[in-house]
């Protein structure tokens, strides 16, 4: 099944297959990648296909979120600051 993937502009998956991606076997990194580099459009359409509770459990347990996708998440998905597993991993090269 393939609705939202075609919903959402293809440099959002730069790294991946596009036609390889299914909205069910693939719903973490759709969520994730759309929260991480996506406009607001992009994530309403993400947060209206998968549900708030799939959402907020995804972008919580994500291993990386940068600032910007989680402000999105703490303000639409009402996730507390605190609440991202991505906080308590360490940086891999410190600068």
């Amino acid at each position: 099944m393939r609705y939202v993937v075609d919903q959402l502009p293809a440099h959002l998956f730069w790294d991946s297959d596009i036609s390889k991606l299914d909205d069910v076997e693939h719903y973490e990194k759709i969520i994730v990648r759309a929260f991480e580099r996506g406009d607001l459009e992009n994530m309403a359409t993400v947060m209206a296909y998968y549900g708030d509770l799939i959402c907020k459990e995804v972008l919580k347990s994500a291993h990386y979120l940068p600032e910007r996708g989680k402000v999105f998440a703490v303000h639409f998905l009402s996730i507390g600051e605190n609440d991202f597993k991505s906080n308590q991993v360490a940086q891999h090269h410190p600068l």
